[in-house]
C-alpha cells in the first residue's frame, strides 16, 4: 500500500502511453498537488529531450507525480535534483549499495543507469509553474530479453530478488516529499553532490542532442547549475546533457 504525504490521490494502471501524459490531463482538469500515477507497462515512455524510454511490462516502476510548487520556471532544476536524489537513497536502502547521479538526473547502479527522470510543466503568463509533472523510471528487473542496444549502459536494481513495486515506490515517495515540503531551501543538495559521478572528469557538453565541446567537470553549484572549465574559462550550465565515459 502506497501513503503519500499529500493530499493527491494515487492511481495504478496496467498499460499506459505515458505516464506524464496521464497526469498532464489531470493537471489540467483540476487535480490537487500529490496526485500519483503508477503503469506496470509504457508504450511511449520518454525521456529527456523526447528520447524513448523502454518501458517493458513487469520489470520497472513507471511512476509521474502532479506538483503545483510556488517556483519560476527557472528552478524546476530543483524539483528534478530532489527526484533523482530520493530515488538514489530508496535504491540504497532496497540494495545496501551506493548509488550515483550522473548530472542532472541519472542515477547510476553498479556503473548502470537505472532510473531516469523526466519534469515537464506548465508555465503561468508571470513566469511561475502553475504546475510541474515528475515522471520518474525505475529498471527494477532485467527484462526477460535483456536491454537490448542499451545492454552497456542501462542495469536494473535487482537481480533474482522478489521486487515490491509499491514498497519502492513508497520510499521514493517518502524521500522526494520530504525535500519537497521545503524545496526551496535546497535540502538535498549535500545528498546530491555526495552522490555525483562526474565531479573533475572531463565530459562533452552537448545542446539538443548535438555535441558542442569538451570540457572539465569542476563541481556543481547551489543552485545545482554544472560548473565547468571550457578552454580557461569558468562557465556554469543551467541546462544541457553531459557525456561521460562511466
Amino acid at each position: 500500500m502506497i501513503s503519500v504525504t499529500s493530499n493527491g490521490m494515487i492511481k495504478h494502471f496496467g498499460s499506459v502511453s505515458s505516464t506524464n501524459d496521464i497526469i498532464k490531463e489531470m493537471a489540467n482538469g483540476g487535480a490537487p498537488e500529490g496526485s500519483v500515477v503508477i503503469a506496470d507497462e509504457q508504450t511511449n515512455g520518454r525521456g529527456r529531450l523526447g528520447r524513448s524510454f523502454m518501458s517493458p511490462g513487469g520489470t520497472g516502476l513507471y511512476m509521474s507525480i502532479l506538483l503545483r510548487p510556488e517556483l519560476s520556471a527557472s528552478d524546476a532544476l530543483l524539483i528534478t535534483t530532489a527526484a533523482a536524489t530520493a530515488v538514489a537513497k530508496a535504491i540504497e536502502k532496497h540494495t545496501g549499495k551506493a548509488t550515483c547521479i550522473k548530472w542532472v538526473n541519472d542515477v547510476f547502479l553498479n556503473g548502470k543507469k537505472v532510473c531516469g527522470i523526466l519534469t515537464e510543466g506548465k508555465v503561468s503568463p508571470d513566469g511561475t509553474l502553475e504546475y510541474a509533472v515528475l515522471g520518474i523510471g525505475v529498471n527494477l528487473k532485467e527484462p526477460k530479453d535483456g536491454f537490448g542496444e542499451l545492454s552497456n549502459i542501462a542495469g536494473a536494481i535487482f537481480e533474482d530478488e522478489k521486487v515490491d513495486r509499491d514498497t519502492v515506490a513508497n520510499d521514493i515517495l517518502e524521500n522526494f516529499f520530504g525535500y519537497y515540503q521545503s524545496i526551496e531551501t535546497k535540502p538535498h543538495y549535500s545528498d546530491y553532490i555526495a552522490r555525483d559521478m562526474i565531479g573533475g572528469k572531463n565530459v562533452t557538453v552537448y545542446r539538443a542532442g548535438e555535441p558542442l565541446y569538451d570540457a572539465k567537470v569542476l563541481g556543481i553549484s547551489e543552485d545545482f547549475s554544472l560548473v565547468i572549465d571550457h578552454d580557461g574559462k569558468k562557465e556554469n550550465l543551467a541546462s544541457g546533457e553531459v557525456s561521460v565515459r562511466i
